[in-house]
């Protein structure tokens, strides 16, 4: 491609991407009821802004390093935390001796040059306001799409549109996958990705010295997602080297879709301000750190066949704009339709994992005559409670209500298992929410020790998350969401981050921990990846069907490079804490 064709490919997108903002800004007006004549638009516009205001927390400010004041302390613990983690990738490592250091130290460089630009205070302003005013103007046009196809179930808790009804999950988080699948399908047949693309795999590949293959395919996967990102550089699959696969798969470990990425805006819009550009900053700069630290595990020591610049192609099997926006929307139903077969799997395994659990812990402690589900009374009170009542003791720290499942001479036996231990201590009943009489002399006792997924990963992960910057009081909280994301997915781990921003985390004792703004925004970072268990498979299946000759080495490479991919995501997390 010669010189004049550069500069008019250049200005097309460049026209191309001034249409576009103001197509945006025109449509945000559009959507908020600005311009149109009729008033009951204009009005049911008007409600949804008004319930969000009065059920979100009132901040606009930008999670950067002037707003949040954090101490150097703290900042120096997550600039700690980079060694840590690049520590523990130099002990995966298969073989150390031949780790190319300028790939690592570029890697890491390139996080902390845009994490510079983006999180300051002249850009960053700009550039967190128009990527959330962006995403959210493609919200809502996503919401309308949805409250076509499903009426009021669309609107979620709270919305004076909507039913209220419970189903705002299925009926509008999820049909934002679609949504998003089908806006990155034209996307790609207009070729506007493959030149964004193009021009960061570029940076990378001209700073870190990797393969152009590898670059391209951790450039693509800031958009797309692990199975669709190897897409573009499908022709060089097959004679890629073991390194070079690695680095593919760490890619897509590391970073997450635009089309998910999507749904994790609408479960934290409410609770951090700005996290769409939050995120779309933790995808970009878990690029270059996915390439660093796959280096480090798996070193190149066979010669490349894309060793430097590689020309991004990309099959268009669409006729036309028409064509990409349905296969983008027929492929978005069967992830959106995954993913709820996903968390319906999920969530119910963690429960029944949790009961084996905890009845393992009511057991032992039974056995040593601590049962947890008995409180001693006087004789004369426990006639009075019949089954049904509830019983109310407060621990020194917060107030614990139980209800009564039945009733004997002296103890009544109650539905929850006791949180906390009790001798001779005061105590209220309740009969149909009014108050039945007062007593002075309960005594029971808690689990002799009480185990459940979400406190093994916090013990597991705390320390992680501590080197990040996390302040070492919610470390286990955040630790817990980074378990969470390894053994089960990141979109449970999310989900479980935005009920945590809304109630907090609740300890054995009693204790209600709040996430600081800091450590909510860090977490958002390093869970912003698709390292799980479940995507090992995804990606061989997905990776293998376009080399079915490197079946068997994706296989053998599988589990390091998850890891690796969940290393990158925190790693991002520990530029984000140095920096804000």
């Amino acid at each position: 491609m010669n010189n004049n064709q550069k500069k008019s490919r250049f200005w097309f997108y460049a026209s191309v991407a001034v249409v576009a903002f103001f197509a945006l800004k025109f449509a945000a007006n559009h959507v908020r009821g600005n311009d149109f004549k009729a008033s009951f638009v204009a009005e049911a516009h008007a409600q949804d802004a008004s319930a969000k205001t009065a059920s979100s927390p009132a901040s606009s400010e930008i999670g950067t390093s002037r707003n949040l004041d954090t101490p150097l302390g703290l900042r120096l613990l997550s600039f700690f935390g980079i060694f840590v983690l690049l520590l523990i990738s130099y002990a995966m490592s298969v073989d150390r001796k031949n780790i190319n250091w300028r790939p690592v130290i570029w890697g890491i460089a390139l996080q902390l040059i845009f994490g510079l630009i983006v999180l300051s205070d002249t850009v960053g302003y700009f550039f967190f306001n128009v990527v959330d005013y962006s995403v959210n103007i493609l919200l809502s046009f996503s919401e309308e799409g949805a409250a076509f196809v499903f009426g009021k179930l669309a609107y979620g808790p709270g919305n004076p549109r909507g039913l209220n009804e419970g189903m705002f999950f299925f009926f509008s988080v999820l049909p934002t996958i679609v949504f998003f699948s089908s806006l990155m399908t034209i996307l790609y047949h207009l070729g506007v990705m493959q030149f964004i693309v193009e021009k960061i795999a570029h940076v990378m590949q001209k700073t870190m010295k990797t393969s152009g293959s590898e670059t391209l395919s951790a450039a693509a996967n800031i958009f797309v997602g692990q199975t669709e990102a190897p897409l573009v550089i499908k022709p060089f699959i097959k004679n890629m080297t073991t390194s070079e696969l690695h680095a593919v798969m760490t890619g897509g470990f590391a970073t997450v879709a635009g089309g998910v990425m999507a749904a994790y805006v609408l479960f934290l819009k409410d609770y951090i301000p700005n996290i769409a550009g939050h995120l779309v900053t933790a995808s970009i700069m878990s690029a270059p750190a996915a390439l660093a630290v796959s280096k480090i595990v798996y070193p190149q020591t066979e010669h490349s066949e894309t060793t430097g610049e590689t020309k991004i192609e990309v099959e268009k099997p669409d006729a036309n704009v028409i064509e990409a926006a349905a296969r983008g929307a027929s492929e978005g139903m069967t992830l959106m339709l995954n993913v709820a077969a996903m968390l319906m799997a999920f969530v119910g395994m963690i429960a029944m994992v949790n009961f084996g659990l905890e009845k393992f812990c009511d057991l032992t402690s039974s056995m040593v005559g601590r049962n947890p589900y008995k409180l001693v009374l006087d004789e004369a009170a426990a006639k009075n409670i019949k089954q049904g009542d509830t019983i109310s003791i407060n621990n020194g720290i917060m107030t614990f209500e139980y209800n009564v499942k039945e009733t004997r001479s002296k103890s009544v036996i109650i539905k929850e298992r006791l949180s906390s231990t009790y001798k001779s201590s005061p105590y209220t009943v309740r009969r149909g929410g009014k108050l039945l009489f007062r007593g002075t002399d309960a005594k029971g006792s808690k689990p002799l020790f009480f185990l459940n997924l979400s406190i093994l990963f916090g013990l597991i992960f705390s320390p992680i998350a501590w080197t990040m910057g996390v302040p070492w009081r919610e470390a286990a909280v955040v630790g817990r969401l980074l378990g969470e994301k390894l053994i089960l997915t990141e979109f449970i781990a999310y989900l479980n981050l935005a009920g945590i921003l809304k109630t907090g985390y609740q300890t054995l004792s009693g204790e209600v921990i709040m996430l600081s703004q800091r450590s909510a925004v860090i977490a958002s970072y390093a869970l912003c990846g698709f390292a799980n268990f479940a995507s090992i498979g995804i990606q061989i299946g997905g990776i293998g069907g376009i080399a079915p000759n490197k079946r068997a080495a994706l296989a053998k490479i599988g589990i390091r490079a998850m890891f690796a991919g969940a290393i990158a995501a925190c790693m991002t997390g520990t530029v984000a804490g140095i920096l804000m």
